[in-house]
């Protein structure tokens, strides 16, 4: 009969909030530590053809992602994982190339070796990661398409990651987003803001329907006295001023009503990536605050990952960020630090790509414009400051913005804006979630 009554009360669990939350007579632990990593964009090896082809070349010759070298540094990042053995680890989205199932699956094989030593693994889906029609592999001159992943697949695939009944405490009904309990008296809530139809859409917004359920959750941590911690791919709010005008495609639909909203229920941090940048920046609103902490891609210079303790008695929340480093691959030079082969390959695609923007409108500056002033290469330098964090333009720099703002005032204050970094701290930083004090470390 109690075993009945047991399974009686997880079954009213898993009707009423989505799961069978799990009480224990375990106190809250005073410290936590948990390590975020985010746009892991993972390609497996077999999925393209060694030396690479003509396809794949164009395909990575219009990105800056180290998707060749993604399986390598991934290694590399779990490998630190499991050696600086955080309770948990949090992964914000993009977690593969173009949402290759095959790549999803081969990343629940990863992330259970993390998983079986105890390091609890959360995921939340990136906007390469779902109904993806640009799933292909590389093995012939020609790309061949390949299976990708619906949102039902997706939460299937990651029944260990936040998606299964043992690992979440609510599921929204109208998206992929949930609250899980990693470690008891600590929640953490992931916001699904990705757009699924029609297929390609780099763009994030949360509906009317999430946004409600997501504030009903703040206020449920609340009333039960947990400490929240949420995780979305999409920016809530901007890291430098105009994004939302430059680059729109990264930072929720009507993100200053909805952060503002957020704010004011009481969410006060959320991890965030999908711009490829280290930047932490503080929206605050007549009733609250919140930080935006944005991590870096690791296939992307610096290659960063942050590992962060939080203190469950004056919840503070101290964060630091290292560089992934030690990858060895086929790419590489011999004598090249993988740091310098991931600064050297960022700054050159930056180039082309900054050229390319430069010379289609809005800009439209012709070629030999962008040439004579080196635009593209001022352009490239800004972006590759902003992706590192905590950015400080050179003498020269700062020669170069005014030479850009004397000939092109637009173009100019937007590289100054990409240079103008926002407090408070990008890589390390101590924050107090209960005041919205700050230290920069």
């Amino acid at each position: 009969m109690k075993k009945k009554f047991i399974y009686l009360l997880c079954l009213i669990g898993i009707l009423s909030l989505g799961g069978c939350i799990k009480h224990t007579d375990e106190t809250v632990p005073p410290t936590v530590k948990f390590m975020v990593i985010s746009d892991i964009h993972y390609f497996d090896p077999s999925l393209f053809a060694v030396p690479i082809n003509a396809s794949f070349q164009g395909y990575l010759a219009a990105d800056r992602k180290l998707i060749v070298e993604s399986s390598a540094i991934l290694n590399n990042v779990l490998a630190s994982v499991q050696a600086e053995k955080p309770d948990f680890l949090l992964i914000t989205g993009d977690l593969t190339k173009d949402g290759e199932k095959f790549d999803h699956q081969k990343l629940t094989t990863l992330f259970q070796a993390l998983i079986d030593k105890g390091i609890k693994v959360l995921v939340i889906p990136g906007n390469h990661d779902i109904n993806n029609s640009a799933s292909n592999n590389y093995l012939q001159a020609t790309p061949a398409k390949i299976d990708n992943v619906s949102p039902a697949d997706f939460a299937s695939i990651y029944a260990n990651c936040g998606y299964g009944l043992n690992t979440f405490v609510e599921r929204d009904v109208n998206s992929l987003s949930y609250v899980s309990e990693p470690i008891k008296g600590v929640w953490v809530l992931g916001i699904d803001a990705c757009q699924y139809n029609p297929t390609g859409i780099t763009a994030g917004a949360i509906s009317a329907n999430t946004l409600t359920w997501v504030k009903s959750i703040v206020a449920k941590a609340k009333q039960q006295n947990k400490i929240l911690l949420s995780m979305m791919h999409h920016g809530l709010v901007e890291h430098f001023a105009g994004q939302s005008t430059l680059f729109p495609e990264y930072v929720i639909s009507d993100w200053q009503n909805v952060s503002t909203q957020l704010a004011d229920a009481g969410m006060n941090v959320i991890f965030t990536g999908h711009f490829h940048a280290q930047d932490v920046t503080k929206k605050t609103s007549a009733n609250g605050f919140v930080f935006d902490v944005e991590t870096g891609s690791t296939v992307t210079s610096p290659c960063p990952y942050r590992i962060a303790t939080l203190n469950t008695v004056t919840k503070t929340l101290q964060i630091t960020s290292k560089k992934i480093d030690g990858v060895t691959y086929s790419t590489i030079p011999a004598g090249t630090t993988f740091q310098q082969y991931a600064k050297d390959y960022l700054t050159t695609g930056m180039k082309s790509i900054s050229y390319y923007m430069l010379n289609t409108p809005p800009y439209s500056i012709p070629g030999t414009t962008i040439s004579a002033l080196q635009l593209d290469r001022i352009m490239a330098n800004a972006f590759v400051a902003h992706y590192a964090g905590d950015e400080t333009p050179s003498a020269a720099d700062n020669t170069d913005i005014q030479t850009v703002k004397t000939m092109i005032p637009t173009l100019g204050g937007a590289i100054q804006s990409v240079w103008t970094d926002l407090n408070p701290a990008d890589n390390n930083v101590t924050i107090n979630l209960t005041t919205g004090t700050f230290t920069n470390n």
